[in-house]
Order: C-alpha cells, then structure tokens, then sequence
C-alpha cells in the first residue's frame, strides 16, 4: 500500500469513526447538553432542538454517512452529501462560537481533501454541459 492510499485509509475511517459515534451518541443518547460562551449559540442550537426532527434527520445522515466511509462503501457520495453538514458545522462556529470549533474545523478539512482524493469521481458531475 502506498503512503497515499494509507492516508487516505486513515482520513477516511477517523472522519467515519467521528461522524458515526457522533450521530449514534446525539440520536440513542440525546447527545450532551452543550452549554456554549455565546448566547446567539446556545439559541441557534435550541431553536434546531425546538423542531422536533432537525437533530434526529441530522444524525441519521452522519451515521449514514459515516457507515459508508467506515465500510469503504459509496465512499464518493458519503463525502458529497455529508460536505454541506460540515460547512454548516465549520460556519456555525465561525460566526456563534469561535474558539470551541478545532472538531468542526478538522472535520471540515478532512472532508475537503477526501473530496479533492476522490476528484476522479466526480470528473462527470463537474461537467458544465449535459449529454442529454
């Protein structure tokens, strides 16, 4: 196995790892009560909580998601539906709560180059006119 392909391999099954415990810990165990520094934090997440489906729907796509990396399985589509998930994370923690985002952050970054690893695979969505 070459260097490329074992860090690949490693990225992809800690990104799995995280996403799939996270999901499982949020949808089985209610997940932890976070109390963050920033008020308009804690609001944004209470209002997701509030609606009663957003942080299940959320977590049924991380264990998705992160199964399909685990498994080495649809591997390419796992990173596309999972990258607009970790933006938001990224983002949220940009704009509400800065200083507690180094997971959002990593998430983000291992995503991003997992995607750029899989370039090849997306050669065809990337084209800007159709066949048909």
């Amino acid at each position: 196995m070459n260097k490329t392909r074992l860090i690949y391999n490693i990225l992809r099954i800690v990104l799995g790892g995280i996403i799939t415990s996270s999901g499982i810990a949020v949808l089985l165990l209610g997940g932890a009560p976070i109390e963050y520094a920033s008020i308009p934090a804690n609001e944004f997440m209470k209002a997701l909580e509030d609606t009663g489906y957003f942080m299940e729907f959320l977590s049924i796509v991380k264990i998705i998601c992160g199964i399909a990396l685990l498994s080495n399985r649809f591997v390419p589509l796992a990173l596309v539906i999972f990258m607009p998930v970790s933006v938001n994370m990224a983002m949220f923690h940009i704009f509400l709560e800065f200083s507690s985002g180094i997971a959002a952050y990593a998430i983000l970054a291992i995503n991003t180059i997992l995607l750029f690893m899989n370039i090849e695979e997306y050669r065809s969505l990337l084209k800007m006119k159709s066949r048909i």
